[in-house]
């Protein structure tokens, strides 16, 4: 079980990942340092910068100005934290030096605040009057010193603050001042760029903060407080020093650790680090060599890489890699070791024997003398960083010879939060093992993370989390997996529905396997068997348009889908499949070729193989297709119904077959369906049922199309549900050029005009009310006939005449009475809502049979049983008559043997018939 896994707690592993650490070491990237690092007070260790950036999340902390008194000047500068604690470990105030400053008199004190920020400072610190003095430049300020409020509580602060250069202001382009006052507190003890300015300037650090992150006796009255605890004392003593400004509180993005989810602070710690700086170009290189598959989380991760920022290895913990270092307390030397004959051969004493335990605390016994002094010397105490482990695992895992043949891996995957975690802890130690620009993976996709239905973070605290069990034991995880496929792009975070869940993708899975039993049930009843290809019945010329249409279709949803599972869409890939076996498969072809699958005549037994035929190939491959995507599924449909092979694992993944390729038919079947949908839109609108047959259609197109549609004219009538159609072919226009163009082809409408009325108004001017009450009296073809004759058109307003131009209207039309009509670009239909009573006969005996269809299927009886008789009811006078005379219409539509309209039937189903209420029944 898990054989080839990898366990970072192995002694094996240990010792391999070692090696990381020497090549860093012999590069000279991997050196102690005196650092701000974050730490977590409840791991009570330190973290990478990587792993802060994991868990951010909007916390409340307060919102501190408070006033420090100039040393040399009646001036007092106003300072914001978010961090009353760090006003313990004070040592700078920051500035802009480009940016304007105002001396502001509040009272009777003269404060200084950022000019940019003055007015909503005033609002936040509700001062009721101030008036300013002057404006000076932020680097005016550089050098002066300042004293700090608390100076008699916390006796280390005082001390220093004697010191030129401590308590002193500074002048940094890093300063923001947008925010807060215009001026910042700066403590080296607890922030980076603070650590680097007082590093840069030679100030001295002070940092009362021990292990767990509560202050030491030089805090003096806030020692052995917690820091975060420390606030409000702070902030009191603050205010008895008469120094605060403002109290308040502030909602923001704060840092957390990603395992306890307690506020990160940052502290200066003795650690050990990579400088990635060292590293040069290759970590840059080595990630984009990388293929990603998407630009945003490509981009994202190259960002990162080229931050070159510090990586602290080393943590405070027990359990953990052990830093292989030994210190010599004495004189201070310092002996690396990296393998375990290394430390036995330099070992004193090996308490545990030489193979001992390379974990704490057994490796801490393993007594070492001092090359130098010959004094005992002790372990480091430092574990490596967690992330240090999983970003060994290509060499610490592997032999050097699969390490050779496996790595760089040819495919990894994580969520997208991994830019910052483990894609890129492979990424840098891979590269530093090898000192060259060499990433452990040719190729990576990041992905989004699962969010609730309305895109929220799932907690248990807010109780939106679904359990993953729960939802397993409900639903299918086929139909959870091709959820997550279909639903959005890998890269995208995906908000989890267990409604959408159920419809769409549900849809999809159960016409899948309608289809197979549809083609079981009727292929069984002609004794259809497998030696009946499509190839057979191509050579016999038994494919008509449908099967080329949808053969074809099947070799570009072939090639589509794999094009994108190659390029990670799999999104597209599911969605190509949806399309295909819903609006192709389902929706159009077993439509088309139903009624000829029915017909028992056995001359056209040759023509319902060839259907046969080709629902096999198209379900075969589909099979195929989805099956990464719904293996179990997919592997009980192919053991049903297929069972050429063991397993369809077994099958060759399909390719797409040219010889099945036919563009021409494609471009004409997809014209057909694009008609038929606007003729179904044009029905709607004069709520004609589409079962209901018409009398006519008129479809306009562009032109060349139209003998694209006469190709498929049988088709074209059955689709469209009319008894004859005409299909006129207009050049692409709009407005008035259409309008024009549709009169000339005789069609049936009505133009419909409006005033454009921003183009008038200079025309029009103080006579835009009678323009308007004239135009409202004129009749819009009339209108339309003068654009088209004469380019204008004028209106006699009783001795003034305004001439418009074609610019100045607005041309349109609508279908004339005894038609509907519906339009999609440059495809307008027109249909006749008229109807005979021979139309009528055949819409009524549809509509019956569709009720009697989902009856069949509701009481569980196979497509091919022909059944014994139909059962009617409740039928108005004249609709019986038009039924009666369509008997047996009605029964091949239904496949019974008689349609009867007596109350002879064991149970009744009630229906509602466009108002009449009737009872139906299928035995």
């Amino acid at each position: 079980m898990q054989k080839n896994a990898y366990w970072t707690y192995k002694d094996e592993y240990i010792e391999r990942e070692w090696k990381y650490l020497k090549k860093a070491h012999e590069s000279g990237i991997l050196s102690e340092a005196y650092k701000v690092v974050a730490y977590c007070p409840s791991c009570q260790t330190s973290l990478s910068h990587a792993e802060v950036n994991q868990g951010y999340d909007t916390v409340q902390d307060p919102s501190l100005y408070y006033k420090v008194k100039m040393q040399d000047e009646d001036l007092y500068l106003i300072v914001w934290t978010t961090m009353p604690f760090t006003l313990v470990t004070d040592t700078m105030v920051g500035v802009n030096p480009d940016e304007d400053y105002v001396h502001v008199r509040v009272g009777d004190e003269t404060w200084l605040v950022g000019k940019s920020r003055l007015e909503e400072f005033v609002k936040e610190a509700r001062v009721e009057e101030h008036t300013v003095i002057k404006e000076v430049k932020g680097s005016t300020l550089e050098g002066k010193k300042y004293i700090h409020p608390l100076l008699d509580e916390i006796p280390g602060l005082k001390e220093r603050s004697t010191l030129p250069n401590f308590h002193i202001v500074v002048s940094e382009n890093f300063v923001d001042v947008q925010t807060g006052s215009g001026l910042v507190h700066l403590s080296p003890a607890n922030g980076e760029e603070d650590f680097e300015i007082a590093t840069k300037r030679k100030i001295p650090i002070f940092n009362p903060i021990n292990d767990e992150a509560k202050f030491t006796k030089d805090a003096g009255a806030f020692a052995g407080l917690f820091v975060r605890d420390a606030d409000d004392k702070i902030v009191a003593a603050v205010k008895e020093k008469n120094a605060l400004v403002r109290i308040g509180k502030i909602k923001h993005q704060y840092p957390l650790c990603w395992r306890s989810q307690h506020k990160l602070l940052w502290l200066a710690r003795r650690g050990f680090f990579y400088f990635l700086d060292r590293l040069g170009d290759k970590a840059i290189k080595a990630a984009e060599s990388v293929e990603y598959f998407f630009e945003p989380p490509r981009n994202r991760f190259v960002e990162i890489i080229k931050d070159r920022h510090p990586w602290c290895i080393s943590r405070e913990r027990i359990w953990g890699c052990p830093l292989p270092l030994w210190n010599c307390k004495n004189c201070g030397n310092q002996k690396w070791f990296f393998s375990r004959d290394d430390i036995i051969k330099a070992a004193s004493d090996l308490p545990d024997g030489p193979n001992f335990e390379m974990h704490r605390p057994w490796i801490d016994k393993v007594a070492i003398s001092c090359g130098k002094c010959k004094s005992k010397m002790e372990r480091e105490q430092f574990v490596l960083d967690t992330w240090h482990n999983s970003g060994a695992a290509p060499y610490a895992s592997l032999s050097n010879n699969d390490y050779q043949e496996y790595i760089p891996a040819a495919f990894l995957t994580e969520g997208i939060d991994q830019t910052r975690g483990w894609a890129y802890t492979l990424l840098i130690e891979n590269v530093i093992f090898n000192d060259a620009p060499i990433a452990p993976f040719k190729s990576f996709l990041f992905q989004g993370h699962v969010l609730d239905k309305n895109g929220n973070k799932m907690s248990k605290s807010q109780g939106n989390v679904l359990d993953a069990i729960e939802l397993l034991n409900k639903y299918s995880v086929d139909l959870i997996r091709l959820y997550f496929m279909w639903k959005s792009s890998p890269i995208e975070p995906l908000n989890f529905s267990t409604d959408e869940l159920v419809s769409r993708p549900y849809q999809i899975l159960s016409t899948l396997y309608h289809l197979h039993i549809y083609l079981k049930q009727n292929s069984e009843y002609d004794k259809y068997d497998k030696t009946f290809t499509v190839q057979w019945a191509k050579d016999r010329n038994l494919l008509k348009e449908p099967e080329i249409w949808i053969l074809s279709k099947l070799q570009k949803l072939i090639s589509s889908v794999i094009e994108s599972q190659d390029r990670c869409r799999f999104h597209e890939a599911a969605r190509a499949i949806d399309d295909y076996i819903i609006n192709s498969v389902s929706q159009v072809y077993i439509p088309i070729t139903r009624e000829e699958l029915w017909t028992e005549d056995e001359s056209s037994r040759e023509r319902r193989l060839a259907i046969y035929a080709t629902l096999y190939e198209i379900l075969k491959t589909i099979d195929v297709l989805i099956h990464p995507i719904c293996p179990f599924t997919t592997q009980y449909l192919y053991t049903t119904m297929f069972s050429e092979k063991k397993s369809i694992l077994l099958e060759d993944f399909p390719s797409p077959q040219q010889s099945l390729v036919s563009e021409k038919i494609e471009e004409s079947f997809d014209l057909m369906k694009e008609a038929v949908s606007v003729s179904a839109a044009a029905r709607m609108k004069g709520k004609l049922k589409r079962r209901w047959p018409l009398n006519e259609a008129i479809i306009c197109v562009e032109p060349s199309q139209k003998q694209k549609l006469e190709s498929l004219s049988d088709l074209l009538v059955s689709q469209l549900n009319v008894e004859k159609y005409k299909i006129i072919e207009l050049p692409k226009s709009e407005g008035l050029e259409l309008v024009s163009n549709l009169i000339k082809s005789g069609l049936p409408i009505t133009p419909k005009v409006e005033l454009e009325r921003k183009k008038i108004g200079p025309k029009a001017k103080q006579e835009m009310g009678s323009l308007v009450a004239k135009f409202s009296e004129t009749d819009p073809a009339v209108i339309v006939d003068g654009l088209l004759k004469n380019g204008t058109f004028g209106f006699d307003l009783g001795g003034n005449k305004i001439e418009l131009d074609r610019d100045d209207f607005i041309v349109d039309f609508t279908e004339k009475e005894g038609h509907a009509m519906a339009r999609r670009d440059s495809l307008i239909v027109f249909i006749s809502t008229s109807r005979n009573r021979e139309m009528m006969a055949r819409g009524l005996v549809r509509d019956i049979a569709r009720r009697l269809q989902v009856l069949r299927k509701e009481r569980g009886y196979n497509p091919t049983d022909v059944l014994d008789a139909a059962y009617i009811q409740g039928l108005d006078e004249d609709s019986l008559t038009m039924v009666n005379e369509k008997q047996s219409e009605l029964a091949f539509l239904v496949r019974v043997k008689r349609v009867e309209f007596s109350d002879k039937a064991k149970s009744y189903k009630d229906e509602d018939l466009d108002g009449q209420k009737i009872q139906i029944s299928i035995e």
